[in-house]
């Protein structure tokens, strides 16, 4: 992950301060509330590098630490509440994010052993979605988009400070 993420804290786009990551306790938390033994490596890596409170790097989804311990439950009400839909092929996998009671991002249950795996997408009455890319390179993707997010936010603000609340704080 540092490879991903120096370039951005070099130009100020990443606030050192806001780089929280998980204790190896944590890990075991999220696994143990979301039933599985195991993580991917990277994304192992990603949650003890920065991934405690990712919002320095996306607002897209809810992705923290506390929401994560839930995100499964949040996950099986969008299936079986929202779209009465059956939740049990997805028992044994890991939701790593949500977004906006509708979709969520997870391992699937045979990906869970491999260091970095492409991820799926559930979205509502869509046919389940393959990310195609690594776990890995969809955050080098999220880095690389940062730069043009910080811009765009100066140019509609003329201030850019690296979010630290999580997807509900206030631009500024």
């Amino acid at each position: 992950m540092t490879e991903i993420v120096e370039p951005l804290l070099a130009r100020g786009y990443v606030d050192e301060k806001t780089l929280l990551g998980c204790s190896d306790q944590e890990v075991e938390s999220l696994m143990a509330a979301q039933g599985v033994a195991t993580l991917p490596a990277r994304y192992v890596e990603f949650l003890k590098f920065g991934g405690k409170n990712p919002y320095w790097l996306s607002q897209d989804g809810e992705w923290d630490y506390g929401w994560l311990l839930e995100a499964k439950e949040i996950a099986r009400e969008i299936v079986v509440d929202d779209y009465e839909g059956d939740f049990a092929p997805f028992e044994g996998a890991f939701v790593f994010q949500t977004h906006q009671g509708y979709m969520f991002s997870y391992f699937t249950e045979d990906d869970l052993a491999e260091d970095d795996p492409t991820y799926s997408i559930f979205c509502g009455y869509q046919p389940i979605a393959d990310s195609r890319k690594s776990f890995t390179t969809w955050i080098r993707d999220l880095a690389e988009a940062l730069p043009g997010i910080v811009e765009l936010r100066k140019s509609m603000y003329g201030v850019w400070k690296v979010p630290d609340l999580g997807p509900d704080s206030e631009p500024v």
